[in-house]
């Protein structure tokens, strides 16, 4: 096998240009795949990360009911001892914060639009969400501000408001009887989140619990406590964390739901597993096309050598050895380019890492998805091996078709062949 993999080796150099031609087209199929598999991680990454900073957090703990109702947000279901979640999660060093959550309608006293509003403790919140930072025009919520909202710049525009004007926030209260008061508009957002834009509101604890005229309890009024985990280095890695911290947190918390962000988020995760069955395509069409090439570099070859054919059988290689002499000599092309494809392709994704790719020109692009900033893709030496083994693969069975052609050559007719 030695000196077959010798004469291989030394045949794929001889023919330079063909087999330069055949690892570029692996080596620009492989370095592609790796640069795409890498892309969608980080957007992935960026997306969920922004659904964790500004609508969803990495852990929510609410009743059963609520969550079962959710569409509706129940007043009537509400945590039945908020001060007691808040106690656990600080026994374990999270930071943590209580909302209550409500459907509302906004007024600037000519027009009325549908929002979803959150009652928030504002110095909590802002160690959980970065919503604080988002805000373009005003301030975020002071805790000793009374009667004033944040919204989303989007609404904002829509109803003609901005910051220091007045508008009038109407909604149901647990009684399910309307009420309505007047706020000052403190500030204005603007986040990845596009349902923040166009229907966010916020207003203190203390304003939600008298506009929705809510019960006293432990702890004080609240739909829902939202937790922050610390930033895991990958997607799969804040996946697993959120989901070993909500395990642990269930049994200290009976009779309520502690859902991840893996659950939280669970819709677009979803479609990013099937997103993730399709990235297969591109280097799979790739690589046949490179697979085309292999066959064909190695068929010319047979052709260019059918009396050194000649030869070898006449000093008695046999037809199988004759057969893995040019297997080999696939296999050596599909190496070439794999190591070229797995080397270039980890060079353009240390520069998405570290450098990554603005999206302010593409935001316009981007839709409803939570993407905004600068996206940074993600390593993935599994991506980067199967990308290897996957052009051995190709390169090895391309190589099968033109390598029993030649091992079906007669020595009396390849010596005879002009």
């Amino acid at each position: 096998m030695g000196t077959l993999w010798k004469i291989a080796l030394r045949n794929t150099l001889r023919h330079k240009r063909r087999t330069i031609i055949t690892a570029i087209v692996m080596t620009v199929g492989i370095s592609v795949f790796i640069v795409f598999d890498s892309a969608l991680a980080g957007m992935d990454r960026m997306a969920v990360d922004n659904m964790t900073d500004y609508t969803l957090s990495s852990l929510k703990v609410r009743t059963p009911g609520y969550v079962a109702d959710i569409t509706a947000t129940p007043l009537d279901k509400s945590l039945p001892d908020a001060a007691k979640v808040l106690a656990v999660l600080d026994e374990r060093g999270i930071a943590a914060a209580p909302r209550i959550r409500f459907v509302a309608r906004v007024s600037n006293y000519n027009d009325e639009i549908p929002v979803i509003a959150d009652g928030v403790d504002p110095a909590a919140d802002a160690r959980v969400f970065k919503l604080a930072s988002a805000v373009v025009s005003g301030t975020w919520l002071s805790p000793a501000g009374r009667k004033s909202v944040v919204m989303g710049a989007r609404l904002a525009a829509e109803l003609g408001l901005k910051v220091g004007d007045s508008l009038l926030v109407i909604a149901q209260t647990v009684d399910d009887v309307t009420n309505a008061d007047e706020y000052s508009v403190a500030g204005l957002l603007d986040t990845p989140a596009p349902e923040v834009n166009e229907s966010g509101l916020y207003m203190s604890l203390a304003d939600a619990r008298a506009l929705l005229a809510a019960p006293s309890a432990p702890g004080g009024y609240a739909t829902e406590i939202d937790a922050a985990l610390p930033r895991a280095a990958t997607l799969n890695a804040a996946l697993a964390e959120g989901e070993s911290t909500a395990a642990s947190l269930r049994p200290a918390l009976p009779g309520l739901r502690v859902d991840p962000i893996g659950h939280l988020a669970r819709d677009y995760l979803a479609v990013r597993d099937a997103k993730a069955k399709y990235s297969f395509v591109l280097i799979f069409v790739v690589l046949v096309i490179a697979a085309v090439g292999i066959v064909n570099t190695i068929l010319m070859s047979v052709y260019s050598r059918i009396r050194e054919i000649g030869v070898l059988r006449a000093y008695g290689m046999t037809r199988r050895e004759i057969s893995t002499l040019f297997t080999l000599e696939g296999l050596a092309l599909g190496m070439i380019g794999s190591i070229l494809g797995v080397a270039l392709g980890a060079l353009f994704d240390a520069a998405l890492i570290v450098k990554g790719i603005s999206l302010a020109s593409f935001q316009s692009a981007m839709g409803a998805l939570p993407l905004s900033g600068v996206l940074r893709g993600e390593w993935n030496p599994r991506t980067m091996l199967t990308g290897f083994i996957f052009g051995l693969v190709v390169a090895l069975v391309a190589a099968r078709i033109p390598a029993r052609r030649a091992a079906k050559l007669e020595p009396t007719s390849a010596l005879r062949f002009q």
